[in-house]
């Protein structure tokens, strides 16, 4: 079992490892990540574990809020910790520190123990993980079996099975390990000023729990305001603070036929977490703008398009131009969405795995394809465009729609993409799907 209280020399491998993840922090400069690193690392050394209300007092400085606001911005901080700890140590080998899970401490983690704690003894799910399984498997078994059965019936008309699975695109995930990860959105709570009831909210600026943190954080006389000129307090969710759109239900479920084979294991996209990187081929299939940074921000450094103030509008490196999806949520009332953006990608992640990228700038661009990505002579045209370099390519698609339906689509841009060295490198995470 890990323990908290360390040898003496544990205790300086601890501290000399800490140093160097504390210039990672600092350099995002985030002061509440750094005091509650330091305030956690420094309790660690003397080999004591805080209780939350101390880690409130010393860190938020909070002792004043209910218990249930001080309870809300510890958790928080430690999951922005915990995600922080990933992203430093994901292109790296070695000891890493850790955050035991239901602890407010720090270890020191050495090569392999991961490893043979996961093949002695491979622990059980945690409760909110099953929760959120048991949530895809309920959403999507009917509409899966719904879909598996049709294809199978009209599989010679659509041109599925082996033609589709044949297809480079799909080369490489027959291997043991496949994520099926759908993007999901980040949700809170705002009370309505006519009724007084929470509901749940969407802020395409906020993109997860540290983001919803930084902005209630600001100013502690109105830490429960997010929105500038809103009188409404806020609160976050009490158990799950993301959802997965119905339409991005549908369109893992129409993928089915195709990948049902690799049996992928299901995840969101802010589950997504370096482990899976390391162990498993990934399949994501969402919109850009709830695309992991895991994958996001690698792949956005090497790719011909950035994005724009949100990834409903990306923009052309080279010629400027710019491409802005017709969804709802940036045209004006009354107006019909006509057009949408797919854009589909495929690359090595760190550990050589494959990671596909099904992807737009919202649902129609997404459905488009998944279309796409079963359709056999459409692989073969995309192959041509990209020299068949399927394990490593980007591609855009203008798409003709109505709301979240797709009609047709006409390839734009096509071309491989070099991911050499990307990996390699480590540097402040410059790419995130919501507004700066």
């Amino acid at each position: 079992m890990n323990r908290l209280i360390a040898p003496a020399d544990d205790a300086r491998a601890l501290a000399e490892e800490g140093r160097a993840v504390r210039d990672f922090i600092k350099s995002n400069q985030s002061d509440t990540l750094l005091r509650l690193f330091d305030f956690l690392l420094q309790q660690s050394l003397e080999g004591r574990r805080p209780k939350e209300i101390e880690v409130a007092e010393e860190v938020f400085q909070s002792s004043a809020e209910p218990a249930n606001a001080q309870g809300s911005r510890v958790r928080v901080g430690i999951h922005r910790l915990r995600r922080k700890l990933e992203l430093y140590y994901a292109d790296r080998t070695g000891p890493r520190i850790v955050i035991p899970r239901g602890e407010y401490g720090l270890l020191l983690e050495l090569p392999g123990e991961r490893d043979g704690d996961e093949r002695t003894a491979p622990s059980e799910p945690r409760p909110r993980e099953r929760r959120k399984s048991s949530v895809w498997i309920l959403a999507t078994a009917l509409l899966l079996a719904n879909v598996a059965l049709a294809c199978l019936y009209f599989r010679d008309e659509i041109g599925l099975g082996d033609n589709a699975l044949g297809s480079t695109l799909w080369r490489g995930f027959d291997d043991k390990g496949t994520k099926i990860v759908a993007g999901d959105y980040f949700m809170y709570l705002s009370k309505s000023l006519d009724t007084g009831v929470d509901e749940p909210t969407q802020d395409l600026s906020i993109a997860d729990l540290g983001q919803f943190y930084d902005r209630v954080s600001k100013d502690p006389s109105s830490s429960y305001y997010i929105m500038d000129g809103d009188p409404r307090p806020v609160a976050m969710m009490d158990d799950d603070a993301s959802t997965v759109s119905v339409d991005i239900l549908e369109s893992v479920g129409n993928l089915w036929p195709v990948i049902g084979k690799f049996r992928p294991s299901p995840a969101t996209s802010s589950e997504l977490d370096a482990a899976m990187m390391k162990s498993s081929n990934i399949i994501y299939v969402g919109t850009l703008d709830a695309l992991s940074p895991l994958i996001g921000a690698p792949l956005f450094e090497v790719s011909r398009f950035r994005c724009a103030d949100t990834c409903y509008e990306l923009v052309d490196k080279k010629t400027e131009r710019h491409f802005l999806s017709g969804s709802p949520y940036v045209l004006a009332d009354q107006i019909i969405p006509r057009h949408d953006y797919g854009y589909i990608a495929s690359f090595p992640g760190p550990s050589g795995k494959r990671i596909l990228v099904i992807s737009g700038t919202s649902d129609a661009g997404v459905r488009q394809m998944v279309n796409l990505a079963m359709d056999p002579k459409r692989l073969q045209q995309l192959g041509r465009r990209i020299q068949g370099a399927f394990d490593s390519f980007e591609a855009l698609y203008q798409v003709r729609t109505m709301f979240s339906e797709n009609y047709q689509s006409s390839l734009l841009v096509a071309h491989p993409i070099d991911m050499k060295g990307v990996w390699d490198q480590t540097k402040p995470l410059n790419w995130s799907p919501a507004p700066r």
